[in-house]
């Protein structure tokens, strides 16, 4: 088969529509590599494999849709301080500077990767983000420790408040737009429309009225159905196109399934409360394929800011960095939200869905625990210039397992974040009472 030479515009074979175009019902020019609507919206565009066979256009050999080269771009040094290994016996740190991060190298198209790089196509490096404290192996190591002894009665009282601090956190998320779950940048410049629909629903609930109360729960099995068929046709769209769910995908479904179980599950309701049993599995499953999609891609951190969610003008690549040197910075706390986002929704799904099986059987498995971080000014803090400063002056942003509990206990209670609190009351009620975190 002849090559096309380069310079040629490529003839639109027959083929379907792309799968981003497809999934937002637009139409779809269907030109290779990208078809126009991706091309200007910077998009990811994928097509689903033809139907017959002999359809597509040839492509030459040299001539690929993604080219990473090896970039190394010099990170802030604020975000690349890393923990004092005495100060946290936790994980054994090292101490990094500006000069580690040059001998890092972008993986490149001959490199075998165990998962495809889940990012929009470009012809520039991807910024690099290796070597930062936050995607550490060791951090993402699952602990299941055992909580101190309590009697039952405590067992109980802390398990449920636990679920009504993560109730709360829903309420919080559409009252105010975030919460201790949902970090306030994470959606806003993109929310998928399944995450939209465990928005809406949730302030329908908030607002529903004993008149209004069978309404709603039929709302509410409707959406979280629409929700399962909406995943079952995504993944098999991306399965025949080679390509995997990124990390904000796998995100954004579990915390919007999350919130459905958090409303069934304890509203009350028999026929809402059978309905979320028996999602119960299918939850826990694209909980751990969001966490394993987060493991395998430590070893390619750009994946973290693939289909990216945020301001969509600014490609995480290293040309913006270079001609803007605060991007790099911009982009580590944006990758950070992504990681720190997985690490509280996984952790906050296991937890629900034992505690539920708890309170029905009177035991349940240990949903184990992941590090999260628990400085509070991290997490809440507006702007990467804010994230960073609350980093340096080597500032430990206590990133601890629950059996290090005993460092956290010397730490100012402020210190610590709502979402960590309720982990710690599980762990060691005693201490959240007595700080005054919890009423």
């Amino acid at each position: 088969m002849d090559r096309i030479p380069p310079n040629e515009e490529r003839p639109i074979a027959w083929r379907r529509a792309c799968m981003t175009c497809t999934k937002a019902k637009r139409q779809c020019s269907k030109q290779v590599p990208r078809c126009r609507r991706c091309q200007e919206k910077g998009l990811l565009c994928t097509y689903p494999p033809p139907r017959r066979p002999g359809t597509s256009a040839a492509v030459g050999e040299g001539e690929t849709s993604l080219h990473l080269t090896n970039t190394a771009l010099p990170i802030d040094e604020g975000v690349a301080n890393q923990l004092d290994a005495s100060g946290n016996a936790a994980f054994a740190f090292l101490q990094m500077t500006e000069a580690d991060f040059e001998g890092f190298a972008m993986p490149t198209e001959d490199q075998p990767s165990r998962n495809p790089p889940q990012t929009s196509a470009s012809s520039d490096a991807l910024v690099n983000l290796r070597g930062l404290w936050f995607l550490s192996p060791e951090s993402w190591q699952t602990e299941y420790t055992e909580p101190p002894a309590t009697t039952s009665r405590e067992t109980e009282r802390s398990l449920k408040q636990y679920i009504e601090q993560a109730r709360s956190w829903m309420r919080q998320w559409v009252t105010v737009n975030h919460s201790a779950l949902h970090h306030r940048e994470l959606y806003s410049n993109m929310m998928p429309r399944h995450t939209q629909d465990a928005y809406t629903a949730m302030t329908m609930y908030m607002s529903k009225t004993r008149e209004t109360e069978a309404t709603v729960h039929q709302i509410l099995e409707d959406r979280v159905s629409q929700l399962l068929q909406d995943q079952d046709v995504e993944v098999s769209l991306r399965n025949a196109s080679g390509d995997g769910l990124s990390i904000f995908n796998h995100l954004s479904r579990v915390q919007s399934l999350l919130c459905y179980q958090l409303i069934r599950l304890f509203d009350g309701d028999i026929r809402m409360r059978g309905q979320a049993e028996s999602l119960i599995p299918t939850l826990f499953l694209w909980n751990n394929q969001m966490l394993e999609s987060a493991k395998d891609s430590l070893a390619h951190p750009e994946r973290f800011l693939a289909s990216s969610p945020f301001d969509p003008t600014t490609q995480p690549n290293a040309s913006n960095a270079a001609r803007n040197p605060s991007l790099s910075t911009k982009f580590a706390w944006q990758a950070w939200i992504i990681a720190e986002s997985v690490r509280r929704t996984w952790q906050t799904t296991g937890v629900v869905q034992a505690v539920y099986q708890f309170f029905k059987r009177g035991w349940s498995e240990c949903p184990g625990h992941l590090p999260s971080t628990l400085r509070k000014a991290l997490w809440d803090a507006p702007s990467a210039y804010s994230w960073t400063k609350a980093l340096r002056g080597d500032r430990d942003p206590l990133l601890l397992l629950m059996v290090k509990l005993d460092e956290i206990y010397s730490r100012i209670p402020e210190d610590v974040d709502d979402f960590n609190m309720a982990i710690i009351g599980i762990y060691g009620v005693e201490y959240v009472y007595t700080s005054g975190n919890v009423p």
